[in-house]
């Protein structure tokens, strides 16, 4: 009986250590699973905060294109709105394509102000392919790649809307509104937002009402702009 008595005490005994082995694993599999965690999301807190000290990606989802009238600012978050014209904001222009073309925009004769720093993040320090520097009306090109760069995008980053015969909330034949393009001197049916941006190429957005004849402005002056 006392054999007996023993065998089934080591039995117990064993079994509650085995429970007890058990507990401490489980434990320690807890331990390691919330420290994963952490590194997890300190990586990961870590990849934003660079991405966006860098410029390269922003999530924001930017406002609507403007249908008002001019003025146009330039945009609250450039960022957003590069990205929105499938743009890449870096720290550094771009080499491989290099070109400069102009945009003017008049209303009823009144020119309209292209804003410096359309796709330039001055607070996060950085710039699209595809940006301006001032209010001369010319478009800087500075790409690390050769591909086509269209006008819609820059409107795009702008923030106001441009559409087939549409520029903000002038639509070609709607409330009197007459919306003509000239590209280089000579009036163009090309789509406003597929037209592809050459260097030294200018592009002018005459607005004007309807039964007035719309006429190209003077070219651009490229020897005055340095």
């Amino acid at each position: 009986m006392a054999a007996k008595s023993d065998r089934r005490e080591r039995a117990r005994t064993k079994a509650a250590d085995r429970a007890s082995m058990q507990r401490r694993a489980r434990g320690r599999r807890r331990v390691l699973l919330a420290a994963a965690v952490v590194v997890v999301v300190a990586v990961g807190t870590a990849l934003v905060a660079s991405t966006i000290t860098r410029g390269d990606h922003v999530s924001a989802t930017p406002e609507r294109a403007t249908t008002a009238a001019p003025p146009w600012p330039a945009p609250s978050d450039p960022s957003a709105r590069a990205q929105a014209a499938g743009l890449k904001v870096a720290g550094m222009e771009g080499t491989a394509l290099h070109i400069h073309p102009h945009l003017s925009i008049s209303v009823d004769g009144k020119p309209v102000t292209v804003p410096a720093n359309i796709g330039i993040d001055v607070q996060r320090g950085g710039m699209s392919a595809l940006h301006t520097h001032d209010t001369s009306g010319i478009l800087h090109v500075e790409s690390a790649k050769i591909e086509p760069f269209m006008l819609g995008q820059l409107f795009t980053e702008w923030g106001v809307a441009l559409h087939d015969r549409q520029v903000g909330g002038y639509v070609d034949g709607e409330r009197n509104d007459r919306v003509t393009v000239f590209v280089d001197g000579k009036r163009t049916s090309t789509p406003l937002p597929t037209i592809r941006l050459q260097d030294h190429q200018d592009i002018a957005i005459v607005i004007t009402t309807a039964g007035t004849t719309p006429t190209a402005p003077a070219p651009f002056d490229w020897s005055a702009a340095g």
